[in-house]
């Protein structure tokens, strides 16, 4: 008889522990539905907030119900103090039944000296939704942080979550390739940022915004990572300068004409610009006298895609295209764009 009112106790324990074990999955289920809606996501990397009727629509064909908006960046000016800069200037309105996520790009330089402008980032972010009618639930940060500044960022991003998470905000990083070989931040989620994959800085680079043997050393580490994660796929292209010394300049967004006869064509992306003879060799650092051009085809983009969804160990949360730009996705078809997000 005892032993029957033991085995009755403990099945009413197991029932018990089986159903609170319930309630908390449901309740994370919900919480993750909560960050990651259905749907599909976009960036938008603009300092000034203008669309126009393109990307309006593109919204709503492609049903794109988050936005990762850059507010503004953090960086170290040239006397070390720590400063916004770049900031995002609302002209337009926040399109509706789209989820807006303010998004703080930081330097690796910046973030080391975190303790410094935590708060007032935070509240910089809370004073800019409020003035611009943004509502929001989350804070993504865009850090290029790099095993030097690693222990600032991580120490950076457990404190931030600290400070939202009584707040009822979620926390997002995004996530580059290099950066799968660390431990993850604290964060709900990630965004892994399949781009600027290859070295910007170093003329024979051929594609700096995505190459599969750049992206094919790191794929492997997928499957560990301890972070849920979207995936970013890049649909834009650029300039990159370089001066007289093969020296970086800059990126150009608006494509030069290379039909130009000032062009040379050096190779299938590469070009020197034809020089004055009257420069010297200090005009000549500064000024552009070659230009790679760049820009990723949509064999490119599925086939890093195709590899790196087959390395996780999950379902992506969500796709997203960087960046909302009506320029670069009119490049694209709707059925390209789709085949992207699918």
């Amino acid at each position: 008889m005892t032993f029957l009112i033991m085995n009755k106790k403990i099945n009413w324990l197991v029932c018990i522990l089986i159903a609170v074990a319930c309630v908390f999955m449901s309740g994370c289920n919900n919480k993750k539905k909560d960050v990651v809606p259905e749907g599909n996501a976009v960036y938008y990397w603009r300092t000034t907030f203008r669309m126009n009727d393109y990307e309006r629509n593109f919204l709503k064909e492609h049903n794109v119900t988050k936005m990762y908006l850059k507010f503004f960046d953090i960086v170290e000016n040239w006397d070390g103090k720590i400063m916004p800069v770049g900031t995002t200037i609302f002209i337009d309105s926040i399109p509706k039944d789209v989820t807006i996520v303010p998004t703080v790009f930081i330097t690796s330089e910046a973030v080391a000296k975190y303790p410094e402008f935590i708060d007032k980032m935070y509240k910089r972010v809370e004073d800019m939704a409020s003035a611009n009618g943004v509502k929001y639930s989350e804070i993504q940060i865009d850090c290029d942080w790099t095993e030097s500044t690693s222990e600032q960022y991580f120490a950076f991003m457990k404190q931030l979550r600290t400070i939202l998470e009584p707040k009822g905000i979620d926390l997002s990083a995004t996530v580059r390739m290099f950066q799968l070989g660390y431990e993850a931040p604290e964060a709900d989620y990630g965004v892994l940022m399949c781009y600027n994959t290859g070295n910007l800085k170093d003329w024979e680079t051929n594609n700096s915004i995505l190459d599969l043997k750049d992206v094919k050393p790191y794929v492997s580490k997928l499957s560990d990572y301890k972070l849920p994660l979207s995936v970013a796929l890049p649909c834009f292209s650029w300039d990159v300068t370089f001066g007289g010394e093969k020296n970086l300049l800059g990126i150009e967004y608006n494509s030069y004409d290379f039909s130009d006869k000032r062009f040379s064509k050096i190779s299938e992306n590469k070009y020197e610009i034809d020089k004055d003879k009257e420069r010297d060799s200090y005009y000549d650092y500064w000024t552009p006298c070659y230009v790679r051009h760049e820009e990723v085809s949509l064999k490119d983009i599925l086939e890093v895609k195709d590899m790196v969804v087959s390395k996780m160990s999950d379902k992506p949360l969500q796709m997203v295209l960087y960046q909302l730009d009506s320029v670069n996705l009119s490049k694209f078809s709707s059925d390209e764009v789709e085949k992207i997000y699918r």
